[in-house]
């Protein structure tokens, strides 16, 4: 079989297994309202949990930029591309997570492709939970270390491995809020093990960021885990920050030897200096306005008081990010399209990023929600889960 035919042949198989994906072009919208040909819709789709990407303030200081020093540094960082914005948000961000130093990547696959690369190589292990993300697990594969994969959240069989591997270069790898399901890890657990079998801990913060601890720093702040010689943090601006780029914090060698061996970092445009001094706006508005904070876990607990009564079964989470577990990829889609046509914007998310016969909605909280948007979500799926319970049980017969 030609590579042509090949490509035409899984192209049908994916289709037929339910599992092709078509993109929606989106005509304009913000973290809750998603407006597609003309039609707006509740939206529970995007990562703006804190509401942030279309702050004037935020957008102001990118204009400002913009007119200061054009769209592309046209370089990558270590030509002549790092600029005076770029190292001041270095330093904030350094300041703001309580760490000695920080290296800004364009994206957050590149940050962990890029950083786990460096730190491992053959010989080494890595030893990460079996649902971290996708960028994780193939700067993991890449790195050409062994690769171990424990049960999700299982501290007793991530110690096994650290036992079966003790004596030598292990890296531990975890989300630190996981972004299909919507839970944490027992990070402090997870660090005294690290620290007892001398491994390194790399914890990605893409969705915890801005959400946890008093001032947003994430759950290795609010563990007070930050500045440990062994423990490395990853992170996203493009989600509760609400601009674009990516970051790798820690002491200050690794991230310097990161500097250096991150392919990723190296032969990359660095960031338009309009994201940085985006981000860096943001991350003062998030220092400050605790309320967005406030807000959004007060539209947690109302959503996990009400969910009960949507028909579904939702996986146990604390955070903005709920899922409902709906089953097949068929079952997802139909769920997802009858939401659509009742004005609610909400993927299915299948295989392969989710296992086989744990395909769902995933349902994120921003600040701009209200309780009614909420109500009136839990009040669709009760008629959708009624409607499918039927149909299902037609087919049955």
């Amino acid at each position: 079989m030609n590579l042509k035919n090949k490509i035409k042949t899984k192209l049908k198989e994916i289709k037929l297994s339910n599992g092709f994906r078509v993109r929606k072009v989106k005509d304009s919208g913000n973290s809750h309202i998603f407006v597609y040909k003309n039609k707006e819709l509740l939206s529970f789709a995007s990562n703006d949990y804190l509401s942030l990407s279309n702050d004037k303030r935020i957008i102001n200081s990118a204009k400002k930029a913009l007119d200061n020093h054009g769209y592309s540094t046209s370089s990558s960082a270590l030509i002549s591309g790092y600029t005076k914005s770029h190292f001041k948000l270095e330093e904030e961000l350094s300041n703001f997570l309580g760490q000695e130093k920080t290296l800004l990547f364009s994206t957050g696959y590149q940050a962990n492709l890029g950083v786990i690369k460096s730190l491992v190589s053959r010989g080494d292990n890595i030893i990460s939970d079996k649902l971290n993300h996708a960028s994780l697990i193939d700067g993991s594969l890449t790195s050409r270390a062994n690769f171990k994969r424990y049960n999700h959240n299982d501290c007793k069989n991530l110690e096994e491995m650290l036992i079966g591997t003790k004596g030598k270069n292990n890296l531990v790898v975890s989300d630190s809020l996981f972004s299909m399901d919507g839970d944490t890890p027992n990070i402090k657990k997870m660090s005294t093990l690290a620290k007892k079998y001398d491994a390194l801990l790399l914890i990605d913060e893409a969705h915890s960021i801005g959400i946890f601890e008093k001032y947003g720093r994430g759950l290795i702040y609010k563990n007070s885990l930050n500045n440990k010689e062994n423990i490395f943090v990853t992170g996203t601006f493009g989600k509760a920050i609400g601009t674009f780029g990516a970051f790798f914090s820690g002491k200050k060698d690794h991230v310097e030897y990161v500097l250096q061996k991150a392919r990723s970092y190296i032969y990359s445009t660095s960031l338009p200096i309009n994201a940085v001094e985006a981000t860096r706006k943001s991350l003062k508005i998030i220092s400050k306005e605790n309320w967005r904070r406030e807000k959004l876990f007060s539209l947690i607990s109302y959503y996990k008081k009400n969910i009960k009564k949507s028909g579904f079964t939702s996986l146990k989470s604390n955070s903005q990010i709920q899922a409902l577990l709906v089953g097949s990829s068929k079952d997802a889609l139909y769920v997802s399209d009858q939401l659509f046509k009742s004005g609610i914007y909400i993927p299915a998310i299948r295989p392969p990023t989710v296992e086989e016969g744990k395909s769902r909605l995933r349902i994120s909280l921003t600040v701009d929600h209200q309780l009614s948007d909420i109500d009136y979500l839990i009040n669709i799926l009760q008629k959708i889960s009624r409607n499918l319970v039927q149909s299902q049980e037609c087919v049955k017969k």
